[in-house]
C-alpha cells in the first residue's frame, strides 16, 4: 500500500509527490541537495472545507519548519532572507497542491486504490 502525500514548491507528480524548496533562484542552487518535506493527508477528507483548512495548515507549518522561519538572522529579529525567499515560494504553491491532493484522492476512491 502506498501513502499518499502532499509536497511543496515546484510541481506535483501523482498521488505521492517530492517537490523542493529552493532557498535561491540561481542555476547553481538546481544542482544543490533540496531541502523537502512530506506532508501525510490519509487521514483527511478533502472534499470538505475543514479538511482542506487542515491540509493547508500542515503545508504552511511545514514550509515554515523546512525554511527555518523560526531562525533568526544575525543581528535581526526577522529570519534571513533566503527563508523568507524559500517560504514565499514554498506557500504561493499551496492552493494547487490542495487541489492536486484533492483530485489524487477522488482517484483513489473512484478506483478503489
Amino acid at each position: 500500500m502506498f501513502k499518499k502525500t502532499a509536497l511543496f514548491a515546484a510541481a506535483l507528480v501523482g498521488p505521492a509527490a517530492m517537490v523542493g524548496l529552493a532557498a535561491t533562484a540561481t542555476p547553481a542552487a538546481a544542482q544543490e541537495s533540496i531541502p523537502t518535506a512530506t506532508v501525510y493527508y490519509t487521514d483527511l477528507d478533502l472534499s470538505t472545507v475543514e479538511g482542506q483548512e487542515t491540509l493547508e495548515r500542515r503545508l504552511v507549518k511545514t514550509a515554515r519548519k523546512v525554511c527555518r522561519m523560526d531562525e533568526r538572522a544575525v543581528d535581526s529579529f526577522l529570519p534571513s532572507s533566503s527563508s523568507q525567499a524559500c517560504y514565499r515560494k514554498a506557500t504561493e504553491k499551496v492552493d494547487g497542491q490542495i487541489a492536486a491532493a484533492m483530485r489524487d484522492q477522488e482517484k483513489a476512491q473512484r478506483y478503489g486504490g
